[in-house]
């Protein structure tokens, strides 16, 4: 404890380390302080961080380190990250409810509306938006984190279905451009 007596006078009293019983030894210290680095850069910068990147970073570092015997399991990340005081946040808040004291009312208009025609002639369409680049909801941080907007860059889907289900529409995709340049670098994500 004395050989260490620097390290400990310089911890401050009113951070997470202060409450710490025992210093835990950490195996593959090269990954630990690159991967420390990278995540208070990260940080820093505003970048999102989850879990699946950081098992994809510590792999990287390994690699570069060549060391093969690593495999950033779950128990090292989980450990890693406790360590590092990394928590799991929410980056939103919660979206409004419908309405729901004017629902049966709603219903009960509707039913009246339709009471003349067969049911496989009764359609029903909604659409709905697709956030094809918005960002993970919960990320990694060292603390709470603030709200930040949303990317609002979207796309509608309208969907289209009879009362029965016998008979569905192709769905219809309604962008602000007929040919959105922006969308053909997320292939993967859309079909035709």
């Amino acid at each position: 404890m004395l050989k260490d007596l620097k390290k400990w006078l310089s911890v401050n009293p009113n951070s997470e380390e202060s409450n710490k019983q025992r210093e835990k030894s950490t195996c593959f210290l090269q990954i630990e302080e690159a991967l420390s680095l990278w995540t208070t850069n990260a940080l820093a910068a505003d970048l999102i961080i989850n879990t699946d990147i950081l098992h994809k970073k510590a792999k990287f570092y390994a690699q570069g380190f060549e060391i093969n015997d690593f495999t950033a399991s779950n128990g090292w990340i989980n450990g890693f990250k406790e360590r590092h005081n990394l928590k799991q946040y929410v980056k939103w808040g919660k979206a409004k409810n419908a309405p729901l004291e004017i629902l049966e009312e709603a219903r009960k208009n509707l039913c009246e509306i339709i009471k003349d025609y067969d049911l496989n002639n009764v359609f029903n369409y909604d659409e709905t938006g697709l956030y094809w680049n918005l960002e993970p909801s919960k990320i990694l941080a060292q603390g709470p984190l603030l709200r930040k907007k949303k990317s609002k860059k979207r796309v509608t889907l309208l969907l289209t279905c009879n009362a029965t289900g016998t008979e569905k529409l192709k769905p219809l995709f309604i962008h602000t451009y007929q040919n959105p340049q922006i969308l053909h670098e997320k292939k993967g994500r859309f079909t035709s």
